[in-house]
């Protein structure tokens, strides 16, 4: 009964009790606060520090980190990859914003890789610039956001400094300039400049006997520039003039003869050529002669020397070596006749003012002894030491006797024809005597043998040819044959 009239009372001071706890500590830290003394904001005048949106130093990664990173960027962060040839520097400097110094970070892409992957850049605007050796500076702006991974490709805005020049059709022994300056190249006809700095240039081919070849070429920034050369022939004309009907040769080659008018204009490339003009009747004419550009067309007066007609002679014994042209052919001479051997040349010569004696239509008489059975061997018509008919009358140690007939142009004899000689011709010692005569373009051989003689002459063969028409006459050896000249007679013919 007592306990339920106090229970009220018990239960009103508990409360009053936890209330007064509750006030005093709650007096207690508002008297705590109120003791901290207050700040004092007047001394302090710097700018307010800004809050960094990226986390740690810029760094270079690998394209693999920079892989991952595009799948997963962190926030607050920029990244930048740079795709651009090794070695090329990057420099990426901040534009200046409000409060910031501008930041400049300069990397360069390794040898061996095609990629600079920079990471924890502040966002923001930067200035790019791209460097390289080979190429032309590259500046650009970007921008760099927050967890945005940008990718730079400079490959395709980089611009060369270089070109290559590539060109055909340079023919051998042809010199070629490249700016006044001679270019020494392996394979001309097909050549290759490469890395030939950007701009404008001049090429220049030059050969002899050509027309310079000259252009401007243009050296575009990595692109090949091709140019195709062609040289044309460089003429020039030689108004010549001489004897009417005299042939003319350059370099040997046949060009003409000369008009009834007494002219020949010839169309000739520049350079030294050899120049020779020859007529029946006249001495040979030759000159080299040189021909440019400078004296086109170019006048050349040939005055030929008409040959005089040699008159009859003879040669026998008493004369040894006189009477023959050249005197060190190689022959021996002793009482019994002159030996002829070898293969050497030798031309009948009384004339004062020539080599030797010039005959067209002529009669020779010689006799002649076969000393190793071989035969002998004579020449007609001429014109010098390497030019002339040869008439060739093969002996039995040859085995089939006959008559060759040659013609001898450049010192190079040709067989022209042949005739079998019928007749015995195989004694020992034998005297032969030889008749040859030569009329205009038809020359008959007939012989008398001192063995078996007859009535008359026989005939051996009988050639015609319209090669060589004036000259000297004269004997050279072979095939070996060793022959002894006994005597000989000349006899020029009438028409």
């Amino acid at each position: 009964m007592k306990y339920s009239i106090l229970r009220p009372l018990i239960i009103s001071f508990v409360m009053m009790i936890t209330f007064s706890a509750r006030n005093e500590v709650a007096g207690q830290k508002q008297q705590q606060r109120t003791v901290k003394p207050p700040e004092n904001k007047s001394q302090d005048t710097s700018p307010p520090v800004q809050k960094r949106t990226y986390s740690g130093q810029v760094k270079v990664i690998t394209k693999k980190q920079y892989v991952n990173v595009i799948v997963n960027p962190k926030p607050n962060i920029g990244y930048l990859s740079v795709v651009a040839n090794p070695t090329t520097v990057v420099t990426l400097t901040s534009l200046p914003e409000a409060g910031k110094k501008p930041a400049v970070i300069k990397r360069a892409i390794k040898v061996g890789e095609d990629s600079l992957n920079l990471i924890n850049l502040s966002p923001g605007k930067y200035k790019i610039l791209l460097e390289h050796s080979e190429y032309q500076p590259l500046n650009d702006t970007l921008q760099i956001d927050k967890a945005t991974p940008y990718t730079y490709v400079a490959l395709n805005k980089m611009v060369s400094r270089y070109g290559i020049l590539q060109f055909v059709g340079i023919p051998q022994g042809a010199k070629v300039f490249w700016n006044e300056k001679a270019l020494n190249l392996s394979n001309p006809s097909r050549g290759e400049l490469n890395k030939v700095p950007v701009g404008r240039y001049n090429l220049k081919v030059v050969k002899e006997g050509f027309l310079d070849f000259e252009q401007e070429v243009d050296i575009l920034p990595g692109k090949d520039t091709f140019v195709p050369v062609q040289l044309a022939v460089a003429i020039v004309t030689l108004n010549l003039t001489s004897e009417p009907g005299a042939s003319v040769y350059v370099d040997g080659e046949f060009k003409g003869a000369i008009l009834l008018d007494g002219k020949l204009a010839i169309q000739l490339i520049p350079g030294s050529h050899k120049i020779r003009v020859s007529k029946d009747g006249f001495k040979e004419w030759s000159r080299d002669l040189k021909l440019s550009h400078d004296n086109n067309p170019a006048a050349l007066e040939v005055n030929l020397t008409r040959i005089p007609r040699s008159e009859e002679g003879n040669w026998d014994p008493d004369n040894r070596e006189n009477k023959w042209y050249p005197k060190n052919s190689g022959w021996l001479f002793n009482k019994s006749g002159a030996v002829i051997r070898g293969d050497k040349l030798a031309l009948f010569d009384t004339e004062l003012e020539s080599d030797f004696n010039y005959y067209q239509d002529v009669k020779l008489e010689f006799d002649v002894v076969f000393n190793n059975g071989r035969g002998v061997s004579w020449v007609a018509r001429a014109k010098d030491l390497n030019n002339y008919y040869l008439f060739e009358l093969t002996g039995p140690a040859k085995g089939e006797t006959a008559l060759n007939f040659y013609i001898c142009q450049d010192g190079k004899l040709y067989q022209k024809d042949r005739r079998r000689v019928v007749e015995k011709m195989d004694v020992k010692d034998d005297t032969f005597h030889i008749i040859f005569e030569a009329r205009g373009n038809r020359f008959e051989t007939t012989m008398n043998i001192r063995s078996a003689p007859s009535a008359q002459p026989h005939r051996i063969g009988i050639f015609q040819d319209n090669t060589f028409s004036l000259g000297g006459v004269g004997f050279r050896g072979k095939d070996q044959s060793e022959t002894l000249l006994q005597s000989l007679f000349i006899f020029p013919l009438e028409k």
